[in-house]
């Protein structure tokens, strides 16, 4: 039987895409059609690894259940028509893609995103083409922390836990990765809630580019 791969498998929003300069961007719009004070980044950015729900909860705290539902479909809304326009991924990801490529190195996407929104983003990046492990929670039935993603990218990619990663920038990924029996990188520069030094991770970078340095 031959050798598994070494593989690298990435969270998606708040490790390598900025989503939340358009959650922000969005939950702003909303407040200024209700006539609301616009809130700061940081109250968004705290939970925009977590959902919509959250990030509308924390940011629109006065509103009853019902209402929350019907900003949330509004939300969700104005960010699937505006998610191809505002596509921000954080410096040095681009380079750390095509570094990976040049080496050969298999690498993919485990995400709690649906495809819905992932999906687009992906083909519009064009990484479609580069990688076929991008796992969705329509892929699995049961979401992070649960490994199941992971061990499905690594079942793609024909990778052995043992020599591989997982990156994620909220506590729950590195659990994920633990879960699933491979390294874990937390990273600082995402949309964590606690310090990601108290995660316990086996690596944590400050960029994306250091990655190629453990690696």
């Amino acid at each position: 039987m031959p050798e598994k791969n070494s593989a690298i498998l990435f969270d998606l929003d708040g490790t390598l895409l900025n989503s939340g300069l358009t959650f922000h961007k969005i939950v702003n719009q909303l407040k200024r059609e209700l006539g609301q004070e616009e809130v700061p980044f940081k109250e968004v950015k705290k939970f925009s690894s977590r959902g919509a729900s959250l990030i509308l909860k924390n940011c629109f705290p006065d509103m009853g259940s019902n209402d929350l539902l019907a900003i949330k479909k509004l939300f969700l809304e104005n960010y699937y028509e505006q998610m191809l326009d505002d596509i921000c991924l954080y410096e040095g990801v681009s380079n750390l893609i095509n570094f990976l490529q040049d080496k050969s190195i298999a690498w993919g996407i485990v995400t709690n995103k649906s495809q819905r929104y992932t999906l687009p983003i992906i083909q519009k990046l064009r990484w479609n083409e580069l990688t076929n492990a991008i796992i969705c929670p329509e892929d699995i039935s049961q979401t992070k922390p649960d490994p199941e993603g992971i061990i499905l990218g690594l079942k793609i990619l024909n990778a052995s836990n043992k020599k591989s990663y997982y990156v994620g920038d909220h506590e729950r990924d590195i659990e994920t990765g633990k879960n699933a029996k491979v390294k874990t990188i937390a990273c600082t520069y995402g949309f964590y809630e606690t310090d990601p030094h108290s995660w316990n991770a086996d690596f944590i970078i400050n960029k994306p580019l250091e990655l190629i340095n453990i690696i």
